[in-house]
Parts: C-alpha cells; sequence; structure tokens
C-alpha cells in the first residue's frame, strides 16, 4: 500500500507543481471570469473568426451577423444574445425563397410530363407506335435530365456542408483541448485528441469517396431501373440503399460509443488527479501551498467558463452551418415527390416511380449530412460535460 501511494504521488506531482506554477502566475484577487478573459486573449481564435467570416457571407441576409468574440462575451455573462423570432423569420424566407426557385422546375417537369403521358396513350393506341414510343423516350429523358441537375446541386450542397463541418472542427477541437489541458483533464485530451484527429480526417474522405458515391449510384440505378421494361435493376438498387444506411448508422455508432467510453473514463481518472493534485499542493508546498491550491480553482474555474462558452458557440455553428444545406435537400425532395403524385394522376407510373425514388435518393444525403452534424454536436457535448464531470469528481 506504501508503494502504491508513493507511487500515485510520483505521478501525481510533477502535474500539481505544473498547475501550482502556472496558477501563482496569475494576480490571486482575479475572479474566473476575468481569467477567462485572460485566456481568451492569449488564445488564438483568427482562425475560428475568419471561418465564421465565411459562414456569415454565406448566409447574409437570412441571419443575423455572426462574431465570435460576441458570443463568447454574451455566454460569460450567462446570456446568449439570439432572438429566436428573427431566427425563424430568416429560415421561413430561405424555405420559401427554395420553394419558389424550384417551382420553375416542377413546372417544367409537368408540362413534359402531360406530353409523355399524351405518347404513352397514343403508343397504347396503335399496336405499333414506335415513332410515339421514341418521343415518349426522349420526353423521359428531358425530364430525367432537369431532375438530375437540381438533384446534383442538392447533394453537392450536403457534401459542402460536411467539408465546412470537418474544417471548423479542425480549428475548433484543438483550443478545447487546450481549454481541457488548462483545467488539468490531461487524461482526457490525450485520449480524445488522436481519436478526433483521426476521425475528422476519415469522415471526410469516408463521406466524399463512400456514402456520397454509393448515393449518386443509387439515383443512377433508380432511372435505370424503369428506363427500360426488359433491363430492371430494383434489386441492386435497394442493395446499395441498404450499403448506404448501414455504412451511415455503423460509422455513426461507432462514433458515438468510442467518445462516450473515452470521455467517461477520462473524465474519472483526471477528476482523482485534480483531487489528489490540490490536496499534495496544499499539504506539501510550504507556507503558499494553500494561496497555490486557491490560485488553482480560480485558474480551473476560469477554463471552464470559456470552455462551455466555446463549446456553446461551436453548436451553434454548426446549427447554422446544417440548416440551409438541410432545408435545400428537403424542399427539392419535396418538390420530386409533389410532382410524382401529380405524374401518376395522368397515368404515367413509370416516370412517377422513378421522380419518387430520386426523391428517397436525395433523402439518403439529407440523412448522411445529419449524421455527421450529429457526430460533432456529441463530440462537443462529451468534451464539455467531460470537463464538468471531471469538476464535479474534484
Amino acid at each position: 500500500k506504501k508503494i502504491l501511494l508513493i507511487t500515485i504521488l510520483l505521478f501525481i506531482f510533477p502535474f500539481s507543481a505544473l498547475w501550482a506554477a502556472e496558477a501563482a502566475e496569475l494576480n490571486p484577487g482575479l475572479t474566473p471570469r476575468e481569467i477567462a478573459a485572460e485566456q481568451e486573449n492569449a488564445l488564438d481564435l483568427e482562425q475560428l473568426e475568419s471561418f465564421l467570416r465565411q459562414i456569415d457571407e454565406d448566409v447574409q441576409g437570412y441571419l443575423p451577423e455572426l462574431s465570435l468574440k460576441e458570443m463568447l462575451a454574451s455566454l460569460k455573462e450567462g446570456k446568449l444574445n439570439i432572438a429566436p423570432g428573427e431566427i425563424l423569420t430568416g429560415l421561413k424566407r430561405f424555405f420559401f425563397h427554395e420553394v419558389t426557385l424550384n417551382l420553375s422546375l416542377l413546372g417544367k417537369i409537368l408540362v413534359i410530363a402531360i406530353i409523355c403521358s399524351f405518347l404513352q396513350n397514343m403508343q397504347a393506341a396503335f399496336e405499333k407506335g414506335t415513332v410515339a414510343k421514341l418521343a415518349y423516350f426522349a420526353c423521359f429523358l428531358a425530364v430525367i435530365s432537369l431532375v438530375t441537375g437540381s438533384f446534383h446541386a442538392a447533394v453537392t450542397a450536403g457534401l459542402e456542408a460536411i467539408k465546412k463541418m470537418v474544417g471548423f472542427m479542425q480549428l475548433l477541437l484543438p483550443v478545447l483541448l487546450v481549454l481541457l489541458i488548462a483545467m488539468g483533464s490531461l487524461t482526457s485530451a490525450a485520449l480524445f485528441q488522436p481519436f478526433l484527429i483521426a476521425c475528422l480526417s476519415f469522415l471526410g474522405f469516408f463521406a466524399e469517396m463512400v456514402i456520397f458515391p454509393l448515393i449518386y449510384l443509387t439515383a443512377v440505378l433508380s432511372i435505370v431501373n424503369h428506363i427500360s421494361e426488359r433491363f430492371k435493376a430494383a434489386k441492386l438498387t435497394g442493395l446499395v440503399k441498404q450499403i448506404t444506411k448501414a455504412s451511415i448508422g455503423l460509422a455513426l455508432t461507432i462514433f458515438i460509443g468510442v467518445i462516450t467510453v473515452e470521455g467517461v473514463a477520462g473524465g474519472v481518472v483526471d477528476g482523482v488527479s485534480l483531487r489528489t493534485a490540490k490536496f499534495v499542493t496544499g499539504a506539501f508546498v510550504p507556507v503558499a501551498g494553500s494561496m497555490f491550491a486557491d490560485a488553482l480553482d480560480a485558474l480551473i474555474g476560469g477554463s471552464l467558463l470559456l470552455k462551455n462558452a466555446l463549446g456553446i458557440s461551436g453548436v451553434l455553428i454548426l446549427s447554422v452551418i446544417i440548416l440551409f444545406p438541410v432545408i435545400k435537400m428537403l424542399v427539392i425532395a419535396l418538390i420530386y415527390r409533389i410532382a410524382a403524385a401529380m405524374i401518376q394522376l395522368l397515368g404515367d407510373s413509370m416516370l412517377a416511380d422513378t421522380l419518387d425514388e430520386m426523391a428517397g435518393s436525395l433523402l439518403l444525403s439529407f440523412a448522411a449530412v445529419l449524421s455527421v452534424g450529429i457526430m460533432f454536436f456529441l463530440a462537443i457535448t462529451v468534451i464539455v460535460g467531460t470537463a464538468n464531470f471531471t469538476m464535479m469528481l474534484r
């Protein structure tokens, strides 16, 4: 038991000395809020500010101007200077803008579908309607060319959203991990850093090279399945869809499982370490030990305040990145479904089924963007929650 105790003390003492030395540099009269302000000035947030300015340009006219420093300042005061009514109004305007933009697409599809339906009836009226069949095929391809253009634009918007989220997390996570270390959560930071950095690189590659090509393949197979009466690819289309869904679900499950276990394990170890470090600092450092322990408390409190504010700001910025591409994809999928329902009434089930399956493929890209967003939301939440859990154990 004595050997075990000595080993623990030898392991903890260097860290406690480090924290005590850092705490000793602070003015003992500073409050955690003032310490958080000093730490914010010491952190390099310029890249995050630059990234946020780019996002602000993309959503300009729909949302209020975004400023990281203003968000951090209000959150450190326990306030959130966000007007929900103004945000909802902006999102509503963007939704109706997308609907108006795509109504012309709906009109073009319906006009060509009426011609298709007429040609299909002519083909049925004549025993060998070769000309009518060719004309119907040309009209079918015209509708598909219109649909694939909007489909590509929506899927590209989803892929760009994932790339932006990965880029944002690559800027945010190092800052959060630095603040974790400043709080004394060395084990948590050591566990999170390699896993999260590897995950960010993998998710960007996985989405661009696996998930979205599979979504495109699903759409192409849906068209091929209905373009010919002899060549059918319904089973293959279903198989590719299942592989896509399983890939998204598997990535989400593994990420959530690993990061949750790491967060809990790191939080427990860091909580015990901090408690021991405070005891060692107060008991074994002569005269100034209690002062160092109090300064250490102030330092950890300031880091916790800044980290929580930065974490909430990160979640809000991720929401902004996700919302607009998601709305765009949902609007276009809705247009496809409305067109499919109206075309079916005209008696053209082949074109209606094609549009319906294209809408289903577009919803797969919606699910992919939302899943990546959920992963990053949870990553920020677990990092913030781990430090809070550490403080609770301490």
